[in-house]
């Protein structure tokens, strides 16, 4: 397992916690499939690393994984309950008259 690989899948979780931090979709979708593209890269991989170097920075690679994803939850947690939110005004006002009664 090469040092450049696992150096790679870290820095596109950085570029991706920041997407998420920013909230920018953009950034967000390009972010995760360099991603995409990192992991799989890495995943060809046979074996784990026996300089125990790599392997501090693999675990610490696994470790930013699970802060990306965290975040992506919360995220589509706050998002939904801005959607159901908005769903509950819009039941609340009614349907809307625009001609005045007399």
């Amino acid at each position: 397992m090469s040092g450049e690989k696992i150096q790679a899948v870290l820095d596109c979780q950085d570029d991706l916690i920041k997407a998420i931090d920013t909230q920018n979709a953009t950034a967000i979708i390009h972010a995760s499939e360099a991603l995409a593209g990192a992991v799989a890269a890495l995943r060809n991989s046979d074996d784990w690393p026996r300089d125990p170097l790599t392997a501090d920075r693999l675990r610490n690679a696994l470790r930013e994984n699970r802060a990306a994803a965290m975040r992506i939850n919360l995220l589509a947690h706050w998002t939904r309950r801005k959607i159901d939110r908005l769903s509950e005004l819009r039941s609340q006002r009614g349907p809307q008259n625009p001609y005045k009664t007399l």
